[in-house]
């Protein structure tokens, strides 16, 4: 419950609040500092989605498996991790684009040591010609389409949905 309460506040305040815990702990300006910053930032996506996707596996389909001579591993790898591949699909494309989305946190735990694309945004936007800040926007914006294009005959075949099932 504790890892789910970072979304319940606002994001400056428990970055601030985790600085201060860095700051302790020597995690200020350094690579793992960012990535537990960007992983308290998705950890709602990572752990919600695919539980959701896991749970709504029809039971009855792995015990057939079972019944049939499968092992649990052998039952896991071609009848739960299908049905469940579209929930864990979901997860990591919105983990990937809440991650990459992340600025604030990453500012405040790496800068001036560690500076990401949208860290650098901020400061484009800030100092130079608009003209500069645009095309880093449209750069910055590259990689999200080219994951939801990916995904595009997932999300338009209707394959997200049916790895879920409302009880």
């Amino acid at each position: 419950m504790g890892l789910f309460a970072t979304n319940a506040f606002p994001k400056m305040g428990l970055f601030v609040a985790m600085a201060t815990v860095f700051y302790g702990l020597r995690l200020m300006e350094t690579a793992l500092g960012i990535v537990i910053v960007h992983v308290i930032g998705t950890v709602v996506f990572m752990t919600w989605i695919p539980a959701a996707a896991f749970s709504s596996v029809p039971r009855s389909l792995e015990e057939a498996a079972r019944d049939a001579g499968a092992g649990r591993l052998r039952v896991f790898l071609t009848v739960t991790l299908p049905l469940a591949l579209p929930g864990i699909l979901v997860a990591a494309v919105m983990s990937f684009l809440a991650s990459f989305d992340e600025a604030q946190g990453t500012y405040l735990v790496g800068a001036p040591s560690y500076m990401t694309m949208p860290t650098e945004m901020y400061s484009l936007v800030l100092n130079y010609p608009k003209q500069v800040a645009a095309v880093f926007a449209i750069l910055l914006s590259i990689p999200s389409v080219v994951l939801l294009l990916l995904t595009r005959r997932y999300i338009m075949g209707g394959h997200l949905a049916e790895g879920f099932q409302i009880r």
